[in-house]
């Protein structure tokens, strides 16, 4: 490809929202431009490395068995209510009606439309398992587009399911997704840690995330030497016990200033540690009812474990205006009596005589005690781990804390989405039996966001070679004699099958030749000049040392 040809150049400046290296490089080296707030259009160099991507995950799919199809983009909207998924979703997927009044979700993911799919082929024993993938662009109304191709509202993403007789065939199907993430990881030179997942809105409760640890990710996780990992969504510790065997005394209610409402207020006016108070945190179903979490003062509530408890989808926090409608205000939730779902962790018994719960305008209560005092529906993990927390684990080692973000994410769903749909199977015994599924996913922006973020230095993009969009860069210094020599090197490369990108451009100085074959990354570096005579000068973008070859030795060596 001819550079002078080429649509999309560098430039210098990044965008002013821009606070990722990946975004900035991939803007100013030409790759991506934003169509609008998180919907982003992929230049010819984006494209080239976004299919190379491609073909690397089409690649280990197939050793696994999958096979490729493609679903529409609009689902009958049904499909998603037949397991309220549209419920749980809520505004993250975009709907849409047609002139005739059918109503469509607008591809966020494809469960319902894939069991939708098996269905109507209405499988044997014989046919399992079942393993099919895809390409195609996700729709997801973030609320916060943000990273450049991070977190879009539009991407392209791949997808596979897979269908099986039982939890074991099941599992296998999982556990063979599962390595080739890792292969595909490798392949793409990203190192990733598998961790335990919530499956969030799309059901299940058995997934793991792909998580490639870095300061500027979104997820966090936790890990433990003793091997276990897992998203602070799912991280399991043990509760350290404060005082439980301390005898407990009688419930009492005492003086207290109206000024103490917040936990720090509580520790200041009691000059006790925060482990002995009772926190009330208040949420809010998609449907209005509010959810009172109780935990101990030193733990905060993990949104996602209540929501999964709850089993109502995405909770949010409830505004002043909401506790009004249970007769209290911010800094005077009671952990018992207003018309709330109440909800506990299990750090309740492991406090004797908790201080708070009731709060009064000059008022609280002393001496409170979980089962004696007051119950909750049920008690449960719904608290965020710590670090310096033992691990729930072996319950013996501290937990770690690392940020990162999410490269992709397989799930087990059981019978999750086939028993709501109907979609069976014919077993070996003439008995029809729910298929087990699984669902599996990585986002082709991301990954190239990842690949980027991972691979750069001060002066642009070092591109893995198995992504580069070009396997090199030729440049052709000023001069006629140079050009003729440079546009030669280019023929017999490109006559051999390697992909170059040859800098033609007449009038532009070597410096900015450079700096631009710095900024877009290829993974090989040419130079024709003067000095290199009829040779030729190899540079690999991510070492310091130059070669002199011949177009021969140059052919030997790509290949």
């Amino acid at each position: 490809m001819l550079y002078s040809k080429l649509f999309g150049k560098t430039v210098r400046e990044a965008p002013k929202d821009a606070t990722l290296a990946s975004h900035k490089l991939l803007y100013q080296a030409g790759y991506i431009r934003e169509l609008s707030s998180g919907r982003y259009m992929l230049t010819p160099l984006g494209f080239r490395v976004e299919q190379n991507i491609i073909k690397i995950i089409d690649e280990e799919m197939a050793k696994i068995g999958s096979q490729r199809l493609v679903v529409p983009t609009f689902h009958p909207l049904e499909l998603w209510q037949a397991t309220h998924r549209d419920e749980v979703w809520g505004e993250g997927l975009s709907q849409v009606t047609d002139r005739r009044g059918a109503r469509f979700a607008v591809g966020a993911t494809a469960e319902a439309v894939m069991v939708e799919f098996v269905k109507k082929f209405h499988p044997s024993w014989r046919d399992l398992p079942i393993v099919l993938h895809q390409f195609s662009n996700k729709f997801r109304d973030e609320l916060r587009a943000r990273g450049g191709l991070v977190r879009a509202r539009e991407f392209v993403m791949k997808d596979a399911y897979s269908f099986a007789a039982d939890e074991q065939a099941l599992l296998a199907t999982y556990w063979d997704q599962f390595h080739a993430y890792e292969r595909i990881a490798h392949r793409l030179d990203i190192k990733v840690i598998p961790v335990e997942a919530d499956s969030g809105a799309l059901g299940g409760d058995f997934c793991h995330e792909f998580i490639v640890p870095c300061d500027w990710g979104e997820d966090t996780i936790l890990t433990c030497e003793c091997g276990y990992s897992a998203n602070v969504e799912k991280a399991e510790f043990v509760r350290d016990d404060i005082n439980s065997g301390e005898a407990q005394k009688p419930l009492e209610a005492v003086a207290q200033p109206e000024w103490v409402a917040t936990m720090d207020d509580n520790v200041k006016h009691y000059n006790l540690p925060k482990a002995r108070f009772l926190k009330n945190v208040v949420y809010k179903t998609h449907q209005g009812q509010l959810v009172i979490a109780v935990v101990r003062g030193d733990l905060d509530v993990n949104e996602s474990k209540l929501a999964k408890l709850v089993g109502e989808g995405e909770l949010v926090p409830a505004t002043a205006d909401d506790l009004r409608t249970i007769g209290t205000k911010p800094g005077w939730v009671h952990a018992w009596g207003h018309a709330a779902r109440y909800i506990g962790d299990t750090s309740l018994t492991t406090v004797s005589n908790f201080i708070g719960g009731h709060k009064e305008q000059t008022t609280d209560t002393i001496n409170v005690n979980y089962g004696r005092d007051f119950t909750c529906e049920t008690l449960a993990d719904i608290a965020e781990a710590q670090a310096g927390a033992v691990c729930g684990k072996c319950g013996r080692k501290q937990l770690r804390v690392q940020k990162g973000v999410e490269f992709g994410h397989v799930f087990k769903y059981d019978d999750f989405y086939t028993k709501a749909m109907g979609c069976t199977f014919t077993d070996s015994d003439g008995k029809e039996k729910y298929l087990q599924m699984g669902a599996y996913g990585i986002g082709i922006g991301r990954a190239m966001a990842i690949v980027a973020e991972t691979h750069h230095d001060a002066y642009g993009l070092v591109w893995p070679q198995a992504v580069a969009p070009y396997q090199a860069h030729l440049i052709g210094m000023p001069g006629a004699e140079v050009t003729k020599q440079a546009a030669a090197v280019y023929a017999r490369l490109t006559e051999a099958g390697i992909e170059v990108l040859f800098d033609d451009r007449e009038g532009v100085s070597a410096g900015v030749k450079f700096s631009d074959a710095d900024l877009l990354g290829l993974p090989v570096r040419l130079v024709v000049s003067a000095k290199t005579g009829a040779k030729v000068e190899y540079k690999n973008r991510a070492q310091e040392q130059t070669a002199l070859l011949t177009v021969d030795e140059l052919l030997v060596r790509f290949k």
